[in-house]
């Protein structure tokens, strides 16, 4: 038995980056680059006002005043958008322009427009202005050549657009895993029926399925397998075929009914790990075969849960060549008095609020028991408690991870200092 952190020493060891691909941008959202990237161009590509208003020469109005003001023909007008020809702007002109228009030739400042006084094709200035007075100077945010983004980062929607608007219509990213999911149990049936005796209603595709959605990821095999070593042994030898990563739910404890570690090793799957000291989802299970993966979950709902955003969200974004491997552990306080296991550590779903200093206090939520999983519907973050603490006080510092993307999600606000 392993360590939380020995189990996250493995997969590094263990997991290599998937192949980099080109692909359309359009595509690339939720992917990793696969090498860095430099801008193609100047950002901003040429000189623009930053202002609805009129674009002059600082000189010309170097000694304007209210009383004095500075009196500049006006010659024409730059709207934003394509231009036959730049203008060129003569000392004593000024030319309308809006925002984001191609600053005319000979310009180095831009009176707005609120501040502009005209008479019939004059403009006066009753102050001076500073040269480069909003004005977007040509590459001042990035110039051609300068690195936009790094190998290894996830394509945000935000880094989607900067890569767009530097003109790159496609970039090199790790392939997407193909990820099969296979459940297990005779006790186990779908929703709509009626239970019988000893029958339990299927949650765990469900949660693991829409997890890896929530991601950007598709299955390439979803299956629920009753139990039974030959079935088992089949199906988890047609899916490594097809899959980079293969994800197992149930089965991997010591009942006599528990079949996957039989099956794995039959059909060639080389065992790293199996159990990790934790509560809950001590009997998980990791091996490979070849570059093939094999990720075994427990089969209780709330051990799976802790088994997706801990176990294989490290594994994914190795897999994907991420820079900074999920989960990164936050530090907050826990709001209520508990205690440590000495050998393993714990995972708590619960509820984080933030308090007027910006602290985060951590509420365990009751219903923590591994075959229990209706607390998941308030439960925002997942803490960790590490084994050994002993007794913790409220206001205790210990870490969490999001159970999901935290925008829009009702934490509140602790009533604490």
């Amino acid at each position: 038995m392993i360590s939380v952190d020995e189990a996250f020493e493995q997969y590094a060891q263990v997991i290599s980056p998937l192949p980099p691909v080109e692909a359309p941008l359009a595509s690339a959202l939720g992917r990793v680059l696969g090498r860095d990237v430099s801008s193609p161009i100047d950002l901003p590509p040429f000189p623009q006002s930053a202002m609805d208003g009129y674009a002059l020469r600082a000189g010309d109005c170097r000694t304007a005043s209210a009383e004095h003001p500075a009196r500049l023909r006006l010659v024409g007008t730059i709207a934003a958008g394509k231009l036959a020809q730049i203008p060129r702007l003569s000392s004593g002109e000024a030319l309308r322009i809006f925002t984001g228009g191609h600053l005319p030739q000979g310009a180095d400042a831009v009176l707005r427009q609120e501040d502009a006084q005209v008479e019939g094709d004059t403009l006066l200035v009753r102050r001076a202005l500073p040269a480069g007075q909003d004005i977007r100077e040509q590459g001042e945010e990035l110039q051609k050549g300068d690195l936009l983004a790094r190998a290894g980062s996830r394509i945000t929607p935000g880094l989607l657009g900067a890569l767009a608007i530097a003109g790159l219509t496609q970039v090199q990213v790790h392939r997407a895993p193909r990820i099969s999911l296979l459940t297990t149990g005779d006790e186990v049936v779908a929703g709509g029926q009626e239970l019988q005796p000893g029958e339990v209603y299927d949650a765990n595709s469900h949660l693991v399925t829409a997890w890896l959605r929530a991601g950007g990821y598709r299955l390439s095999v979803t299956d629920h397998l009753a139990d039974d070593l030959e079935l088992t042994k089949r199906a988890l030898a047609e899916a490594l075929v097809g899959s980079d990563l293969v994800i197992t739910v149930g089965g991997v404890s010591v009942g006599e009914r528990d079949y996957i570690l039989a099956a794995a090793e039959s059909v060639g799957v080389e065992q790293v790990f199996w159990r990790v000291r934790q509560r809950p989802g001590k009997p998980l299970f990791f091996g490979r075969s070849g570059e093939k993966l094999l990720l075994g979950l427990p089969g209780n709902p709330g051990a799976v849960f802790v088994g997706l955003l801990v176990h294989l969200r490290r594994a994914l974004d190795l897999l994907e060549g991420a820079a900074r491997p999920r989960p990164g552990f936050l530090p907050g306080r826990l709001a209520d008095p508990l205690v440590a296991d000495a050998q393993q550590d714990i995972w708590l779903r619960s509820r984080m609020e933030l308090s007027p200093r910006g602290e985060a206090w951590l509420h365990p939520l009751p219903h923590q028991s591994s075959h229990m999983i209706s607390n998941l519907a308030a439960c925002t973050v997942l803490v960790r408690i590490p084994a050994g603490r002993g007794e913790l006080s409220p206001g205790e510092i210990v870490t969490w991870i999001p159970s999901g993307p935290l925008l829009g999600a009702k934490q509140g606000v602790a009533d604490r200092p």
